[in-house]
């Protein structure tokens, strides 16, 4: 992937979103050698803006590959469901592990870290919900199981 142009494939991407009405847009690439840094995203979903994020960072090495988001600011519809704040979301995926992806993030939400099975398409995710989660979106929490340690389990089968 090292001579691969990387904002070629992003573009691709993108275009590939908008057959789901979703729409980038403002954003600025700079491509590196073993990155594409994508900074200052718009992100619209069938005409409603959705989401301002800072960065992603997108690493395709083959063997490895990443995909880092920092800062997202969702919009204020999901206030009444969710924290709109997310301090990064980080998804990675490992020629080690050819059929999990990993997933992990950060946010006024508290931290979740889950995976997604490729083959038998299920994810699974652990949540360690923040205080304000626990106070003030107690409803978001129900499609969660409560463990004995407090942790919040998600399991679904796509």
């Amino acid at each position: 992937m090292l001579f691969v142009p990387k904002s070629s494939l992003y573009y691709l991407a993108e275009e590939n979103l908008k057959k789901f009405d979703v729409v980038v847009s403002k954003e600025t690439l700079r491509d590196s050698l073993f990155s594409l840094n994508v900074e200052n995203l718009d992100v619209s979903t069938k005409g409603i803006e959705s989401a301002q994020i800072d960065s992603v960072e997108l690493t395709f090495l083959g063997v490895y590959n990443s995909i880092k988001v920092k800062e997202i600011e969702l919009s204020s519809i999901v206030e009444a469901y969710f924290p709109s704040k997310i301090k990064s979301i980080d998804l990675e995926y490992s020629f080690l592990h050819p059929l999990t992806v990993h997933a992990d993030s950060v946010g006024k939400f508290g931290e979740i870290s889950a995976t997604f099975n490729l083959l038998d398409l299920e994810l699974n995710a652990t949540l360690k919900p923040s205080q304000l989660m626990l106070k003030k979106y107690r409803r978001s929490l129900h499609f969660f199981k409560k463990s004995k340690e407090g942790e919040y389990l998600y399991a679904k089968a796509l």
